[in-house]
């Protein structure tokens, strides 16, 4: 599987998913956006708040319910960035990553593109200030799709 690093340099052109999810030479693309605790457990329990379209990049949260699947979260905070890798944090990232891994068995992707930080190498963050040791814990797993 081909991860994407894209960077967020203004809108309306690379590095913008709202503008990139449906452009035809992104349409084997699965986005990784950085989701909200609470928006990404109403998803994941079937509430209509999980298809809501967000801010930043969550934007394209509602691709989440398109068929195939074009988006998928990654929780990175609850009213602000998570600022501990906790057990919490963590499970919930892992909760994320098996979500995202099940959707690649489907042979619907040919890459996953997510917002890169090029400054720390790590993931890209706007809204939230999500502490280094989260970004740095869902940049790895998300490097690690490399090799499915």
């Amino acid at each position: 599987m081909q991860v994407i690093k894209s960077r967020f340099l203004g809108p309306g052109q690379d590095g913008d998913f709202s503008w990139m999810i449906d452009r035809p030479e992104y349409a084997r693309s699965l986005f990784i956006f950085n989701d909200n605790e609470m928006t990404f457990i109403a998803f994941h329990t079937g509430h209509a708040a999980g298809f809501t379209a967000g801010g930043g990049n969550a934007a394209i949260r509602p691709y989440q319910g398109r068929s195939p699947i074009r988006a998928a979260g990654i929780p990175t905070g609850e009213k602000s960035g998570y600022q501990h890798l906790d057990l919490n944090v963590r499970a919930l990232v892992d909760d994320a990553m098996a979500h995202i891994q099940r959707l690649l068995t489907s042979g619907n992707y040919d890459e996953v593109i997510f917002s890169y930080d090029a400054e720390n190498d790590s993931l890209g963050t706007g809204f939230f200030h999500v502490a280094d040791e989260v970004k740095s814990y869902i940049f790895q797993n998300i490097m690690a799709l490399e090799k499915l």
